[in-house]
């Protein structure tokens, strides 16, 4: 496959597209928090630098696994296109991931409505340890 074709094959369809809304999504509700006393193009702009990190890790991830696969016998190597779109679709979903984390644990009412419930669920989950 050439790499247009695999990042379809990873981007694309309906449950990867809104996978990545929620990152967005995830990613503007904190820059909104975090920099509430900014203006817009400051929050816009912060967002869209965390989704370029995230997306930086994903080919740092895409680059490990090439170069950790080139131990492979050749019959069972992916080729790098497909290295490229597995690690950029991962580090953005993992840096979604780490800043819904974030967000939830730093910032008051990051969830809105839900917030109460994931309080009191982190107090018990805490309190087991």
């Amino acid at each position: 496959m050439n790499f247009e074709s695999e990042m379809k094959a990873r981007f694309g369809g309906f449950w990867n597209s809104l996978m990545l809304l929620l990152v967005v999504i995830i990613f503007l509700r904190f820059s909104v928090i975090a920099w509430a006393s900014e203006d817009l193009g400051t929050r816009l702009f912060h967002s869209f630098k965390l989704f370029l990190w995230c997306a930086l890790f994903g080919v740092l991830l895409a680059i490990l696994r090439i170069i950790f696969s080139a131990s492979n016998p050749p019959y069972t190597k992916l080729p790098a296109s497909a290295n490229f779109a597995w690690g950029l679709k991962r580090g953005i979903m993992i840096g979604g991931f780490l800043i819904l984390l974030a967000g939830i644990i730093q910032l008051d009412n990051f969830m809105g409505v839900f917030q109460p419930f994931i309080d009191k669920s982190l107090q018990k989950l805490l309190g087991l340890i």
